[in-house]
């Protein structure tokens, strides 16, 4: 039986059955390090070699494509010379045939159409390129205004050119400009009527957008508008329509000879809209008040109001009958009482009166266009009246 002996403390002795003594604990120090170490060559053995076969794996595929490839590309190269000489062989023995056979009555025919669709593609060529040098211009135009000689542009507001003569309708409508006066580019933009347009576009175009145009209030300034637009449109076509200059000179040798063998009165006016109105200013009248500044300020008949109410020098046959009972039956330097028309309630001073010796054409010219003006307004307006059916309700005086 084996026996545990040691000199050195904390080591273990073994002793054998034969007398023979062992340290325990260094041989199993060393066997385990020699484990350790086999173990570890045997890994580092097996790693390295493990390490050379992919190397010498990859190199012997490397080698393998290489030469497949190689050879590939010798084939592709032979392959491709092949079908690139017969191809050339056939190529040139078809030519060599057309060739032959162009002198003949079907190839010269067959020439010459084939000359004209070669016209033709030319010409569709020459087209499009004619057209993508438009299409280019017209891209360019995006940055560069088109030019307009009869009505110049002027600005752009969303991609949207602008004329002058809308600045010059803006303009009018405002009363920046007075009627007939002619707008140059140059002054639209000295006068800065140009940016109140485009201040003005911008402004309505956020309206828009915020939904101001479904409020009932500023619907019904825009449909009053509207009609107002509208009105004086078509007001001013039938007046252009009626007052023409052959017309003016046709009336004016229609009345010669009433003119040369009755009197004329030269007068003005105020138009005011109640009667009540109408005795009032009558009133102030005769205490000192001035004719001119009250027709200036007062009257309802913007075509004399800025003239003090001058209406010039008239025949009976001249004006609506009211006025003309009135003119000539008011001595010269009095106020008429006042009277009504179809437009309002007239007061009336007579400036002047001479009988009429052959009136040169110039000289009642004005007064002449006048009342054309007037009469188409009236016929326009009593044409309209008849053809609709329309009725009034005014308030009720006890009921107020």
């Amino acid at each position: 039986m084996a026996q545990h002996l040691s000199d050195k403390p904390g080591e273990r002795a073994v002793r054998t059955p034969d007398g023979r003594v062992f340290a325990a604990d260094s041989i199993m120090k060393k066997r385990a390090l020699a484990a350790i170490g086999a173990g570890a060559f045997v890994v580092i053995r097996k790693t390295l070699g493990g390490f050379w076969k992919v190397i010498a794996t990859v190199w012997r595929l490397a080698e393998a494509l290489d030469s497949a490839l190689w050879r590939g590309l010798k084939l592709g190269l032979h392959a491709s010379g092949r079908f690139l000489g017969s191809t050339f062989r056939a190529s040139a023995a078809a030519f060599a045939e057309v060739f032959r056979w162009l002198p003949s009555r079907s190839g010269r025919a067959y020439a010459a159409g084939s000359s004209v669709v070669l016209f033709i593609c030319a010409l569709w060529a020459a087209d499009e390129i004619r057209n993508a040098r438009a299409d280019s211009a017209s891209f360019d135009s995006l940055f560069r205004p088109p030019i307009d000689l009869n009505d110049p542009i002027v600005a752009r507001v969303d991609g949207r050119f602008i004329h002058l003569s809308e600045i010059e309708a803006f303009a009018r409508a405002s009363g920046q400009i007075r009627d007939g006066e002619q707008l140059s580019a140059e002054a639209a933009f000295e006068r800065e009527l140009v940016g109140a347009y485009v201040e003005q576009r911008l402004l309505a175009r956020a309206a828009v957008e915020g939904g101001l145009q479904r409020d009932p209030s500023v619907q019904r300034r825009l449909n009053a508008a509207r009609d107002r637009i509208l009105a004086a449109s078509f007001m001013e076509d039938r007046i252009a329509a009626a007052v023409t200059p052959e017309r003016v000179k046709r009336l004016y040798d229609s009345q010669a000879d009433v003119t040369r063998l009755g009197d004329e009165v030269k007068a003005r006016h105020i138009l005011v809209a109640s009667e009540e109105e109408a005795r009032a200013i009558i009133a102030e009248l005769g205490a000192g008040g001035d004719f001119a500044a009250y027709a200036r300020a007062r009257s309802l008949d913007r075509s004399t109001a800025p003239l003090g109410g001058e209406v010039g020098w008239f025949t009976k046959d001249m004006m609506t009958p009211p006025f003309a009972a009135a003119a000539f039956s008011t001595p010269v330097g009095s106020v008429a009482e006042p009277f009504a028309s179809e437009f309002g309630w007239h007061i009336l001073e007579v400036l002047d009166r001479r009988p009429t010796g052959g009136v040169a054409f110039a000289a009642v010219e004005d007064n002449v266009r006048r009342f054309l003006t007037m009469r188409a307004i009236t016929q326009t307006i009593d044409a309209l009246k008849d053809d609709e059916d329309v009725v009034y309700f005014p308030p009720d005086a006890d009921q107020q």
